[in-house]
This record gives structure tokens, sequence and C-alpha cells, in this order.
């Protein structure tokens, strides 16, 4: 059992994961060097016992990045079970029913090398993370997997539902059979997460044009509807329209065109139910915090001509007309976290003691996990530019910010444009604890962070913008 050597491949690009990592091997080492000097028993104990509490403390901490990546389950689950196994080897040694230390540190170190220094460095470099060498690692997380979706399928004829319930089943949709519009509407009235509708329209009790009406006049949560009807009368297809479906197929219906049919509801329920989250979570986030009454406007406007300027000027930041769209359209949100701040300490009127100042270091992590939950749970990725935005706007080009100590290109670039915008709005407003400056002082002080504090190619946009600036300012008055 030799010493484990940190090398600067082992790297996941975050200053705090890596001390942390650093740390589990200086442990791990003094864990091989008791034992091989013949130390007592009660040595080796206590180190093994710090080893195994401090690789449960720095899971805890990794995870919180984590959270965002589709196989994040499947990595917690590793944790859990490196944990239990852990713990397990340790009691077991202190039972003192035989010799296991050299086992236990060769298990020990086996496991830091395979999957601390090989596997979370490949989930670092998935969420977007850079390498050693600084290159940006462009490799994009991949959405996640929605639970399967539910469905209700109404269709008094059962081949033909039985048909319609194969290929949706194969789609990987949970299939809700009703054969009149009376049971369509009981199983949408009964289950909330139900969202998408296939109906045909003669059917008993309640033909399918009843359905419509009955789904759109109780105000559900909005349900896509797609009409499937072996009529040829393009009335009676515009008579479901009117009545509120929003597509249609005719028998037969061919799976293939089925699958794109709900796929792209699918689409604009997202869009929907993302617009709305990022609305109601802005506003909660207004109501709580105590900044000057236009900061999310003028933000926003800011982050705005940022990304437009950056993707015209820097092509190879690979900045798209749609990411300059969706940074803007979150911005809104970098300090949700707030809300979970002390009132006493976000309306504090003077500086904040260092204690104070740590608690409300923790709004940045907090909002980002709030917007890590509704990214996993939706997909989107506007969602995922959220987080980025409310985690990381408090990091610093140096390093030297929160929470994380992310350096250079490794802060997602939404959050590179907001620490501008931000720092700008907070420097030229009132606040609780100071008078607004000029904007030839807070000019002066954003220069002066370029290359430690902002990214030096954020600070020539701002520079170039400056005019713009000002105006955005006085056009959005508090």
């Amino acid at each position: 059992m030799g010493i484990l050597e940190w090398n600067e491949s082992f790297s996941v690009g975050i200053r705090k994961i890596d001390y942390q990592h650093r740390k589990l091997i200086s442990l791990l080492n003094e864990l091989v060097s008791a034992s091989a000097t013949g130390q007592q028993r009660e040595v080796i104990g206590r180190v093994l016992e710090e080893v195994v509490a401090y690789t449960d403390y720095h899971f805890k901490a990794e995870e919180d990045f984590f959270r965002v990546h589709p196989r994040y389950e499947a990595h917690h689950a590793i944790h859990q079970g490196f944990v239990e196994q852990a713990l397990a080897l340790l009691d077991a040694y202190q039972r003192n029913e035989e010799d296991l230390t050299s086992e236990t540190i060769l298990y020990l170190q086996n496991w830091v090398k395979e999957h601390i220094l090989e596997t979370d460095v490949v989930f670092f470099r998935e969420l977007g993370f850079v390498d050693p060498q600084n290159e940006v690692v462009v490799n994009k997380i991949m959405a996640t997997e929605d639970d399967r979706a539910k469905i209700v399928l109404a269709e008094d004829m059962d081949d033909q539902r039985l048909l319609l319930k194969l290929i949706l089943e194969k789609e990987g949709y949970e299939v809700l059979e009703a054969r009149n519009g009376a049971e369509a509407l009981a199983l949408c009235q009964a289950d909330s997460e139900i969202r998408l509708m296939v109906t045909d329209l003669k059917m008993p009790v309640m033909d399918g044009y009843e359905l419509i009406r009955m789904i759109r006049k109780k105000q559900f949560r909005y349900i896509y509807i797609i009409v499937v009807s072996s009529l040829a009368d393009k009335g009676d297809i515009v008579k479901a329209l009117s009545c509120g479906a929003n597509d249609f197929l005719t028998k037969p219906v061919f799976p293939e065109e089925l699958r794109l049919r709900i796929q792209g509801g699918r689409q604009l329920l997202k869009l929907e139910t993302q617009d709305e989250l990022i609305m109601s979570l802005a506003r909660l986030a207004d109501s709580r915090s105590h900044e000057t009454g236009m900061h999310l406007e003028r933000t926003q406007a800011f982050s705005h001509i940022l990304g437009l300027y950056l993707r015209e000027k820097h092509p190879e930041m690979k900045i798209t007309d749609l990411m300059v769209k969706e940074i803007a359209q979150v911005t809104p949100l970098h300090d949700i976290g707030k809300v979970g701040i002390p009132d006493n300490i976000l309306g504090k009127p003077g500086r904040l003691t260092e204690e104070e100042f740590e608690i409300m270091k923790e709004h940045s992590t907090i909002g980002g996990n709030l917007l890590s939950d509704i990214y996993i749970k939706t997909g989107s990725q506007t969602m995922r530019i959220a987080f980025e935005v409310a985690m990381y706007h408090h990091e610093r080009w140096d390093g030297g910010g929160y929470p994380a100590g992310l350096v250079g290109n490794s802060i997602p670039i939404a959050a590179r444009i907001m620490a501008v915008a931000d720092v700008y709005d907070a420097l030229t407003s009132e606040r609780v604890y100071k008078k607004a400056f000029s904007h030839e002082k807070s000019r002066k002080i954003m220069v002066e962070g370029r290359g430690t504090h902002f990214d030096p190619r954020l600070i020539d946009a701002f520079l170039a913008l400056e005019d713009r600036f000002i105006e955005v300012r006085e056009q959005m008055r508090d």
C-alpha cells in the first residue's frame, strides 16, 4: 500500500471540491502511515473514523452540485453504498473481530482512486466545468427523463382503444382508459397530474365535443387535447377545435404521427409551466427582497444588452439568440434564495457582521437548490440557466467568490453576465446600508474588478455599452 499523490488531473474545476478530495487523500495517507509504522489500534481506529465521517460530509457538499445531473440518483446511491460499507468495516474493526487494517485501507484507496478521482471528474465535466488545462468542456448535460407522463385515452370502441393504448404504452406513457366522455372527465377531476388527452368525438353518455367544453369550462390546469376521429367532414374537426381541442388526427392513426403530435403538445405544456414558474418566483423574490423597486427590470435589461453584444462580438463564447433570451428571462430569479434569509439580516441598515454575512451568502445555495429541483422535474433548459444564475452569480473570475470558488470559464456564462448586471445596479442604487454611487464612481469600481471579480470580456462589453447602461438607468429610475 503506497502513499496517494495528488495530481492536477484529478481536479474537477471547483476549488471547494478539490480541497475536499485533497483532504480525503491526506487522511488516507495518514491511515497508511499509521498502519505501516505499527501504531496502536486506537490511533488507526481514530483516523479511520475521521475518514468515514469526512467522506460522508464531502458527499453532502458534492451533491449540491450534482443535483441537476441526469444520473444524480445513481451517483447518490453509490455514495450511500460506500458510506454503508465503510461504516460496516469500521464497526468490524472496532469490535476487534480480526485485523482488517490492510483490507480496509486497500478498499478505501481503491475506492478513492476509482470513484472520487475518476468518476467524479467525469460527472463534473458533464456538468460543464473546466478541465485542468482550462479548456471549456462543452459536453452538454442531457435532458432529464420525465416520469411516465399520464395520458387519458377516451374511446368507446374496444378494438380502437386497445390499438391506441398499445401505441401510447410503447412510447412510455401511462394510459388511463375511458369508454366515454363522462369517464374521461372523472379521471381528469381525480388526478391533477393529467395534462394530456386523446379522445374520439362520437361516444355514448358524453361525446367528445361536450368533454372538451367541460374541461375548458371547469378551468382545469391546462390539458392538451388531441382529437382522433374517422369523420371525413371537416366541419366536425372545426367544431372540435372551436370547443377547445388543440390538435386532431384521422383514423387510421399512424404511430409516428401520434407520437409527434403528443411530443409537440408536451413542449407547449413545458413552456406554459416554465413561464408561470418564472413569473411567480420572480414576484416572490421581489416581494421578499429589500432591493430598490426596479432592480429586477434593470438587471434584466442589462443582461439582455450584454448577451446581445457577446453573441455578436465573441463568437468563441458560442452564445446563441436563444441563450440571450433565456438568460434575460431568468435574471429576475437571481436572488430567489433570499426568501430563506432572516429579515433582520436582509434589512440591516449597516455592515453585516462576519457571522451575518456567512448567513447572507447562503441565499445563492438556497436559490440554486430550489431551481435545480424545478429543472430536474421539468427538464427545461431555461430552468437549468436559472439555476446557474442563482447559484453562481456571486462567483469571482479569480476564484474568490462563493459558494463554490469557481475560477474563470468554469463559471457559467449566464452567471458571469448576471454578476456584471447585478453589481453595477447595486453600486448605482441606494440600499439600506449605502447611498447610490454615481455612474463614474461605479464605472471605476467595475473596471478595477476586471480580471479579478469579473470576466475581462464582460467588462470590455460593459465599457462598450456604457451609454446604453446609463440610458437604462434613466428610463427605469426607482
